[in-house]
């Protein structure tokens, strides 16, 4: 008999989930909040006769509506990770964190491709793994996967040979009741391992987050190759997203000439502490990826001279006064747009001269006539890009190309 399932949320994920389904020979129903052709509004009223199974897209929580009434039915409810999960046979290596996930992930891939062996970037990176299995996969490659916390909440087979967690700092608690419930939500990942695989996290991790973890094993290893690397410069990823693959790139049977060969070949996905140009001796660098408190302190640290800092976006839930020590001394100057701005306005603008503008180009153009020589103009959110871009990327290309424009 035909299974029937049906697919909440027709974005990325939900389009390749339906995809795969189709393939399996499944009727697939498809429900999202923008009903197009084929696409059904997702409201509770929607009919679930004959649905056997529901996939959920990560960026709808279990609290919708719909889904509360599918769960009330007693009809499973799976992410897309966990659809692949039950059909993957290769060797997966999973990684999550609150920063840095992608650049290790791709970092981990590129080292392991470059040293002969067989690996694919996949998740929340690069393809989707329902995508992946829409043509016979090799079952050699290994697929080194990132995932978020809202992917993690659905997972449940042990498909892990390994999982890595680079650290939990406050992230989307406009999503989770706390932060203590987004770290639970990150320890997930440990019950996709396989039996006696092991979990690699940092010492923040193991330090503050003991309590929700079984077994762990600090990835941050002192070795003489990673010790005499130079981390000042901006193009290198971080120390720990370096230590993180050098030990999963290790498991794979790299050596180490192998895998600085691969290091010193890398090149960092844009969006990340990116250099846009130099104008009239100012630095102007895209850091757009940068969604949260820490990963905006990480970016600021990387200066050296002083920082004319660009914030904004949709607010995450989180108190901005952790920036206050951590900016003293390295931003001059601070401008806030979007929706968090007043936000930020009222916890900031005691500590640092700031200024509040509506509009992303307006706090660029400020930023530039502001900005002295010698110093860096640097995009370093804090929010997510979703009240006037589609995404980070669109955010980080618009700053581009209003500043390439000045350079023209």
């Amino acid at each position: 008999m035909q299974k029937k399932i049906l697919v909440i949320g027709y974005g990325v994920s939900g389009r390749s989930s339906a995809a795969f389904l189709r393939a399996q020979g499944c009727e697939v129903v498809i429900v999202d909040k923008k009903a197009i052709d084929g696409v059904l509004p997702d409201t509770p009223d929607l009919p679930l006769d004959g649905i056997s199974q529901a996939i959920l897209s990560p960026g709808i929580p279990h609290s919708h509506p719909l889904v509360q009434k599918v769960l009330q039915q007693k009809i499973e409810v799976i992410g897309e990770i966990e659809l692949a999960f039950r059909h993957i046979s290769n060797p997966c290596v999973g990684i999550t964190g609150s920063n840095g996930k992608t650049t290790t992930v791709l970092l981990t891939t590129h080292i392991l491709n470059s040293a002969g062996k067989k690996a694919r970037a996949l998740g929340n990176v690069g393809d989707s793994l329902t995508s992946y299995l829409l043509t016979p996969p090799d079952p050699s490659e290994i697929l080194i996967i990132e995932l978020s916390s809202f992917q993690l909440e659905s997972l449940h087979s042990r498909c892990l040979d390994a999982a890595l967690l680079l650290n939990i700092t406050p992230n989307h608690l406009d999503r989770y009741s706390s932060f203590r419930s987004y770290a639970e939500a990150k320890a997930l990942i440990q019950n996709c391992l396989k039996q006696n695989a092991p979990l690699y996290v940092s010492q923040q991790v193991q330090m503050e987050f003991s309590s929700l973890f079984t077994q762990t094993e600090i990835f941050e290893k002192e070795v003489e190759l990673i010790n005499n690397l130079r981390y000042t410069q901006l193009d290198r990823p971080a120390k720990q997203q370096i230590q993180a693959a050098y030990l999963l790139c290790s498991r794979w049977g790299v050596e180490d000439s192998e895998f600085l060969q691969g290091l010193n070949t890398f090149c960092k996905p844009p969006h990340r502490i990116e250099w846009v140009a130099e104008i009239d001796g100012v630095s102007y660098y895209n850091d757009s990826k940068s969604s949260n408190l820490h990963s905006v302190m990480h970016a600021v640290g990387r200066f050296e001279g002083t920082v004319l800092l660009i914030i904004g976006g949709v607010h995450k839930g989180s108190s901005y006064k952790p920036w206050i020590e951590s900016f003293r001394g390295k931003v001059r100057q601070i401008v806030a747009y979007g929706q968090a701005a007043p936000i930020m306005e009222q916890e900031l603008s005691a500590d640092f001269p700031f200024q509040r503008v509506e509009k992303f180009a307006d706090a660029v153009e400020w930023a530039h006539k502001e900005a002295r020589k010698q110093e860096t103009v640097l995009l370093s959110p804090g929010c997510s890009s979703y009240d006037q871009f589609q995404s980070y990327e669109h955010r980080g290309d618009e700053f581009k190309r209003l500043v390439k424009g000045w350079k023209r």
